[in-house]
């Protein structure tokens, strides 16, 4: 380099960027496990009206659970519950965490309406994908989560709430069900996923 250019160099401002998320080692071509949630074929559109699989966070440890933008209470909550499960981790274990909501009402919840949630729940999208899927795949991943839901004539749905930790490749490590329960179950097979 000649000394014109490091001068400049020295004298440029640092860039400060965030703490990059710890690298871990992940082998993508390996095949999945026979019990990975991954091994179900759901074809997911995400809030950018972008396709995505099942499988679009693997290699991280991943929340995953079901919801619908236009519940009044208790999708809130779940997400209340899952941001709060966050807070409790360190800066690392959540740069390498992923979340993946999956919509029970494909019919209303379009990419505008996930992208509207999206906003609304005020959600990191470098680590939070709201998704939908066909009526089919929506029951395929329901039940495979042991998610139960149904339709009530107000076009409102009756849901459990159930937050599930996926290990990198999809495999079900800890379930939580219900709102407002102690996440550190959910944080101790977050930490043994690590």
């Amino acid at each position: 380099m000649t000394l014109a250019l490091l001068a400049l160099l020295a004298c440029a401002p640092a860039v400060v960027d965030e703490p990059a998320a710890p690298v871990v080692a992940y082998d993508m071509s390996a095949p999945l496990p026979a019990d990975s949630v991954y091994q179900l074929e759901a074809p997911l559109v995400g809030a950018d009206a972008g396709a995505l699989g099942l499988d679009t966070h693997r290699g991280h440890p991943t929340l995953i659970s079901m919801f619908y933008a236009s519940c009044p209470m208790a999708c809130p909550m779940l997400v209340a519950d899952i941001q709060s499960l966050e807070a409790k981790l360190t800066e690392e274990e959540r740069a390498e965490l992923r979340v993946l909501l999956v919509s029970l009402d494909p019919k209303r919840d379009t990419p505008e309406a996930l992208t509207e949630a999206q906003e609304r729940y005020n959600v990191d999208t470098r680590r939070w994908t709201l998704t939908r899927t066909e009526e089919f795949h929506v029951r395929e991943i329901a039940a495979v989560l042991g998610i139960q839901y149904r339709s009530l004539d107000d076009g409102e749905m009756n849901h459990s709430s159930i937050i599930t930790v996926l290990d990198r490749d999809g495999r079900i490590d800890a379930k939580l069900e219900g709102l407002q329960k102690d996440p550190e179950p959910l944080i101790a097979a977050l930490r043994k996923s690590e």
